[in-house]
């Protein structure tokens, strides 16, 4: 067998995230390493490859080294045996603490103690900086109201309530499954978890409740979680909602969930418990809105506030959702069960929240305007994963106004895993990209598509590959339906689309290499002061700049922030860097580059594409990096050409 050190293990793992080249002395930075050790390490991997028969580690110079991109999957795949045994020691503190706590929240599923002794050998550091870390361990298990208990002289184990405990397990196991087999972790046989998948399914077809594939999953996992604790005789979770309906078609799923369950497994199944698989049940996002049912809605809380948000959005972005009942149905009955959730904290995990975050940039900025004024009126937090969801119902709104209207008509059915946001967004955006209408007759889970008539459907559009060939053509594209999905099914659709240039809105004025200034205000005058100055702009929107960096934060990570007018008139639009000598703290983190974008508002819905282009150049550390070294303008026209 071939063995990687933890050091090239970590060398490997940096390669493999990026898909352009790597300095030799960001890796050396990174690992802590020199640069000659670096080289030294690379040859040794690419001798360890070739043993295993994987494509080497390409170096080119000037440029550093990256893994060519069809040798990737050999490599993950040579890789993940060290990955599925935790191999990648972590060596950064943060990284250490949240290993602590996965392995604690595994040990949770065991009833296992770990001494302090048994963290240091496996983390190759001393007792006293494990103690160190320890501390912050504990100031993290505090904010679930967990503690650390001793277990004799076998070490220590957590305690708390149930219910918090649970939290633990989902937020650092379930959401950390790429790195952890669940299937090793929960006390489940194969056997069992097959049936218990099987039980559920038969009962939400039974009982029709409509539940997304993710939300299935979510049930499983805390059904299975809840099987692995109860047969450790822990006292059962407690939630206690202010009202259960027990003639809804929820609880009566519940009820008969746990009954099979009970049956089959030979495992008693509280009341408690069946109240939580009910509140899931409850708390599950619906699958679609179905047009001829849009209607005006009873004016609620949630209804007045959105109305607001919307005439805000307008008044900043001239954007004018205010007549799109799609969206304010389908933010409505999102809300009804995100609300719900959230007040008997039950956050739910969001799989494409990176995809999200990196594609939709613009269309996130709106649903965090949205959910800053949920969290003002009803007192709650909403987290990344929530915000997200609602992102996808302003993708979509985006794309219905950016609609090309024609006679061809396609009908279709979409196979969608993640619920109603991304089946919006699913037809809006195929209705926006392609030279032909089509109508999405029905949105449904993989697991329903056996109960589908296919008489008068065209074409399956699957978000997921599905599990067997129908009487109809299927095509799979990603969720959020990139220009390479649409080739796919351009036999059936002509595909037409428009390009917004960059390049036209850089002016060597407006490149500032050096900002010696202490605060961000400072930075923001000087180059808002430069673009009024060369007339771009006027006063009003000069002013606007700031008016939208105390909204909220404008940071994107990585040292980068990315502020921009929201009112007054744009005589030029344009792009303003700016690289401040130092970095300043800006809100949550320092910031070194600045990425001043102004926009006129006519051009406001190709602002997506634009800001997305600008995230695509700075989307790693080591690019802003050398972005700031170079500090050069023809630089930067070649980067983004």
């Amino acid at each position: 067998m071939v063995n990687f050190s933890d050091r090239q293990k970590k060398i490997l793992s940096l390669l493999l995230k990026s898909d352009e080249y790597i300095k030799s002395d960001y890796i050396a930075g990174e690992l802590a390493i020199s640069k000659k050790t670096v080289q030294r390490e690379i040859n040794t991997i690419n001798m360890l490859l070739t043993k295993l028969k994987a494509n080497k580690i390409e170096s080119l110079r000037g440029r550093g080294y990256a893994i060519p991109h069809e040798s990737k999957k050999a490599i993950q795949f040579v890789f993940k045996d060290y990955e599925d045994k935790d191999a990648l020691i972590p060596n950064m503190q943060q990284s250490r603490i949240e290993w602590i706590i996965r392995k604690f929240a595994v040990l949770s599923m065991e009833e296992k103690g770990y001494t302090l002794e048994n963290f240091a050998d496996e983390l190759f550091v001393s007792l006293t900086t494990l103690k160190k870390d320890m501390n912050s361990v504990k100031d993290v298990l505090q904010r679930y109201n967990i503690q650390l208990s001793k277990i004799s002289n076998k070490g220590l184990k957590l305690k708390g309530e149930e219910k918090n405990i649970r939290q633990l397990i989902v937020d650092y196991l379930v959401l950390e499954q790429s790195e952890l087999h669940l299937d090793k972790i929960f006390s489940i046989s194969s056997t069992d978890k097959v049936s218990v998948e099987e039980v559920v399914i038969r009962n939400i077809r039974k009982h029709r409740i409509p539940i997304t594939d993710i939300g299935f999953r979510n049930l499983i996992i805390h059904v299975e979680i809840a099987i692995s604790r109860l047969r450790l005789d822990n006292g059962s979770i407690d939630q206690k909602p202010n009202m259960i309906e027990e003639e809804s078609d929820e609880y009566r799923c519940a009820k008969s969930i746990s009954k099979e369950i009970e049956t089959k497994i030979n495992l008693h199944i509280p009341e408690n418990e069946i109240v939580n698989i009910y509140l899931h049940l409850l708390g599950q996002k619906r699958m679609l809105i179905r047009e001829d049912t849009l209607s005006k809605r009873i004016k609620t809380p949630e209804s007045e506030l959105l109305e607001r948000v919307l005439v805000e959005i307008n008044e900043m972005y001239q954007l004018d959702f205010r007549q799109d009942d799609i969206l304010k149905n389908g933010l409505l009955l999102h809300l009804e069960s995100a609300l719900h959730r959230i007040r008997l904290n039950m956050p739910i995990n969001n799989e494409l929240i990176e995809e999200i975050k990196n594609n939709y940039p613009f269309p996130m900025q709106l649903a965090k305007l949205l959910s800053s004024s949920l969290e003002k009126t009803f007192n709650i937090k909403i987290d990344v994963n929530e915000v997200g969801f609602l992102t996808l119902h302003f993708c979509g709104a985006l794309e219905r106004a950016n609609s090309i209207q024609t006679n061809k008509e396609i009908r279709a059915v979409v196979v969608c895993t993640t619920g109603l946001g991304t089946s919006v967004l699913l037809k809006a955006k195929l209705q926006s990209k392609l030279n032909s209408n089509i109508k999405v007759v029905g949105v449904y889970a993989m697991y329903q598509l056996d109960d589908i008539e296919f008489t008068n459907v065209d074409i399956i559009i699957s978000t997921v590959p599905l599990p067997k060939k129908y009487l109809i053509p299927d095509v799979v594209i990603t969720p959020i339906v990139s220009d390479d999905d649409i080739k796919k099914i351009q036999e059936f659709i002509t595909y037409g689309s428009t390009e917004f240039s960059i390049s036209s809105l850089f002016y060597e004025e407006l490149f500032f290499s050096e900002l010696n200034y202490a605060t961000k205000n400072e930075c923001l005058s000087v180059m808002a002061e430069k673009i009024y100055d060369l007339g771009f702009i006027d006063e009003k929107c000069k002013e606007s700049i700031f008016a939208r960096e105390n909204m909220a934060t404008t940071e994107i990570g990585n040292g980068v922030c990315v502020p921009h007018n929201m009112d007054g008139k744009v005589f030029r639009s344009s792009i303003c860097f700016g690289i401040i000598k130092d970095p300043i703290l800006w809100e949550f983190g320092k910031v070194q580059l600045i990425v001043m974008i102004i926009v006129d508002k006519k051009a406001i819905r190709e602002y997506k594409e634009l800001f997305l282009e600008i995230y695509e150049k700075v989307d790693y550390q080591y690019k802003v990096d050398e972005f700031i070294k170079q500090k050069n303008f023809i630089y930067l026209k070649k980067l983004f050409n």
